[in-house]
């Protein structure tokens, strides 16, 4: 059950990844996801790290679906590919995501979470 959840949830980020940098914005909405406080209007560095991104999530949940050994360090490089771009990018919508993404890599980097025993790799 765990190791479904954890196939699903890198899935689903890399393509929340693709959802949310691809399309342009609207006039209407609250930000605009391509525009950095650092960097100012960086739509085209903004596309190409959150598709690197997507592309390494959606590698870690395939490779834990096939039991590959680096199915880990796929998932810590994504997670902190998209923390790093979501820290460029920042708006304080992201915050909430930003604290789960810490707690994720602290757990596969420095807790060995989720176990061996629990994914089955």
């Amino acid at each position: 059950m765990w190791r479904f959840l954890f196939i699903a949830f890198l899935l689903a980020h890399g393509g929340i990844h693709l959802a949310m940098w691809i399309p342009q914005p609207k006039a209407e909405a609250p930000f605009d996801a391509g525009r950095s406080w650092l960097l100012g209007n960086q739509r085209p560095l903004a596309l190409v790290l959150a598709v690197a991104t997507a592309v390494i999530l959606v590698a870690a949940g395939i490779g834990l679906s096939t039991h590959a050994d680096w199915w880990r360090a796929a998932a810590v490089a994504g997670l902190a590919g998209s923390l790093g771009l979501m820290i460029l990018f920042f708006h304080t919508w992201f915050l909430p995501i930003q604290m789960v993404y810490a707690g994720l890599l602290i757990g596969l980097l420095w807790l060995e979470w989720p176990s061996e025993v629990m994914v089955g790799v």
